[in-house]
């Protein structure tokens, strides 16, 4: 068993890689705008997509929790493969947004899904090698009771850094798949969405081979009782509150801004041709601040290295409209490394709260407050743009940006 609870780590760092092989990452707005003809029809379908996803996401971490993280993770990969079949029809609202419905219950089923599984797998490695380490001390001391090997235990794998790696491999995936699928849309802007289907179907292979680690389950089956647990755990938990509020904030402007970059790129008279190249390494910043999260915070605390990030990327969202041409895509692009640096942080703190037995459903409800503020502020900015310009509606994502640096002044910085 320990060894199979190693495995569910590296099996869950392929699968993250191959759900960001999104070949249609650069093109996703333009080819909505080329199917529906106008910004506010595109911010329409990523709000159906949100709304879809307030909807699902407490409830699919509840379904996570009491009937077992890896049937989830399948059933989330097979509705994913049957919506982007939807996505690859197109022609119509109807269908997108009945793709809209399909992909936001698929990754709502994954949310905190896949975390739980990375943290209780790491707790039960834990457990195995201390119950090894005790068996051996009592061997080689003929003690009932005997130190651990604390060396030993020093080098097992910690969470902060193993979700820092995980977070950090959708982003390789997300950059490979965003320099070729740059090149796939000079042929047809549908082709990298068809091509997408591939990756997600070797993802869906990879989740038969997870093993389901132990945890405490209710003892209850109902849904709506483990919901009411929950959130109330994140109510009355400060730290769970303000990292959930926190999320809202960085989604409902820094998140609504990354959608519409196509659209803000085309507005700076950038090639399509490069899309593909700026959302590489849009992506491969936004890996390097997943992968260094660990060792930044460990210098700096965990909660300066969220302050950080909060305040330097909305300088360099403002600072892109304000320059010309491919010095826009310059900046904006700069500020996904701040993006990936804050997540595995944010995570690590949240986990440190939550006991295993809700711990998807309360990751849930933060992943919740984060699609919330993304729902909430899309169709508004889709409406500035179509009222003024793209450029106008990110100077004021950019300002409003700095709101979340006062609600974290308040975090506790725990390790």
């Amino acid at each position: 068993m320990y060894k199979r609870l190693q495995r569910n780590i590296n099996l869950l760092y392929t699968f993250n890689f191959l759900k960001g092989l999104k070949f249609f990452i650069p093109i996703f707005a333009l080819y909505l705008q080329q199917e529906l003809f106008t910004v506010f029809n595109v911010t329409l379908i990523l709000a159906v997509q949100s709304v879809a996803t307030l909807v699902f996401e407490i409830p699919s971490g509840a379904i996570a929790d009491l009937f077992g993280r890896k049937k989830t993770l399948i059933a989330s990969s097979i509705i994913a493969i049957i919506a982007l079949l939807f996505l690859s029809f197109g022609q119509s609202l109807t269908v997108f947004i009945i793709y809209a419905i399909l992909i936001a219950l698929a990754e709502s089923l994954i949310s905190g899904t896949d975390t739980a599984i990375l943290f209780d797998s790491i707790k039960g490695i834990e457990r195995y090698a201390k119950k090894n380490a005790i068996a051996q001390e009592e061997a080689s001391l003929g003690k009932k009771e005997a130190p651990i090997l604390l060396d030993e235990i020093k080098k097992l794998p910690k969470f902060k850094k193993v979700i820092s790696i995980s977070n950090s491999m959708w982003p390789i995936g997300a950059s490979i798949s965003s320099a070729i699928g740059g090149f796939l849309a000079a042929y047809s802007l549908k082709l990298p969405i068809i091509i997408t289907i591939i990756p997600f179907i070797l993802a869906l292979l990879i989740t038969f081979f997870l093993v389901e680690p132990k945890y405490v389950k209710e003892k209850h089956k109902s849904i709506l009782t483990h919901i009411f647990k929950s959130t109330k755990i994140v109510i009355k938990k400060k730290q769970v509150l303000l990292l959930s509020l926190a999320g809202l904030l960085f989604y409902a402007f820094g998140e609504v801004a990354h959608q519409l970059k196509p659209i803000f790129f085309q507005f700076k008279d950038i090639s399509v041709e490069l899309f593909g190249i700026i959302f590489a390494a849009t992506f491969g910043l936004s890996f390097l601040g997943s992968f260094f999260s660990h060792n930044v915070s460990e210098k700096i605390g965990n909660k300066k290295t969220i302050i950080l990030a909060a305040i330097v990327s909305p300088f360099l969202i403002y600072g892109a409209t304000l320059a010309p041409g491919i010095w826009a895509a310059v900046l904006i692009v700069s500020a996904s490394l701040f993006w990936g640096l804050k997540w595995p942080v944010i995570s690590h703190l949240l986990n440190l709260e939550v006991k295993s037995k809700n711990r998807a459903t309360v990751i849930s409800i933060g992943n919740l407050a984060r699609k919330l503020g993304f729902a909430i502020f899309v169709p508004f900015f889709g409406y500035f743009v179509d009222l003024y310009d793209v450029n106008i509606a990110f100077k004021l994502a950019g300002v409003l940006s700095f709101i979340v640096v006062f609600l974290l002044l308040f975090l506790k910085d725990k390790d």
